[in-house]
C-alpha cells in the first residue's frame, strides 16, 4: 500500500511539472523566475565543487584538524585538573607545615640544652687553641 502511496505521488508530480511547462510555454513567463534562477547557480555551484574538489582530502584535511583541535582541548582540561589538584595539595602542605611549626616552638628545656652547648663549645676553643695553617 506504501509503495502505491509514493507511485501515485511521483505520477502527480510529474504531472503538475507538465502542466507548469505548458502553463510557462502559452505565458512566456516563467513563475518565481528570480527565485528559480537563485536556485540554479546554487545548483550549478553544488555540481562544480563535487566535480573539481577532491572531497577525500578535504575530509582528511577536517578530521586532521578535529582530532588537534579535540587533543588540545583534553591536554588542556587535564592541565587544568592538574593544576586544581595542585593547588589543593599546596594548601594541604601549607596547613599541616602551620601546624607543625606551632607545635615545635622551642621550649625552656630546648633552650637550656643550647645554652649548654655553647658553653661546651667554648671550652672547647679555651682548651685547644687554633692552629694556624703552615705554608
Amino acid at each position: 500500500m506504501a509503495y502505491l502511496l509514493f507511485i501515485l505521488i511521483t505520477l502527480g508530480l510529474f504531472g503538475g511539472f507538465f502542466v507548469l511547462i505548458q502553463y510557462e510555454a502559452r505565458r512566456g513567463a516563467r513563475l518565481f523566475e528570480e527565485k528559480r534562477i537563485r536556485l540554479d547557480r546554487n545548483i550549478e555551484r553544488i555540481a562544480f565543487v563535487i566535480e573539481h574538489v577532491d572531497l577525500g582530502a578535504y575530509l582528511r584535511d577536517e578530521v586532521r584538524h578535529l582530532v588537534g583541535r579535540v587533543s588540545h582541548d583534553i591536554a588542556h582540561l587535564t592541565l587544568q585538573a592538574v593544576r586544581a589538584v595542585e593547588r589543593l595539595l599546596t594548601r594541604l602542605v601549607r596547613y599541616l607545615r602551620s601546624r607543625h611549626a606551632i607545635h615545635t616552638l622551642p621550649r625552656e628545656n630546648a633552650r637550656e640544652f643550647v645554652k649548654t652547648l655553647s658553653d661546651f663549645k667554648g671550652t672547647l676553643k679555651a682548651t685547644h687553641p687554633e692552629v694556624s695553617d703552615i705554608q
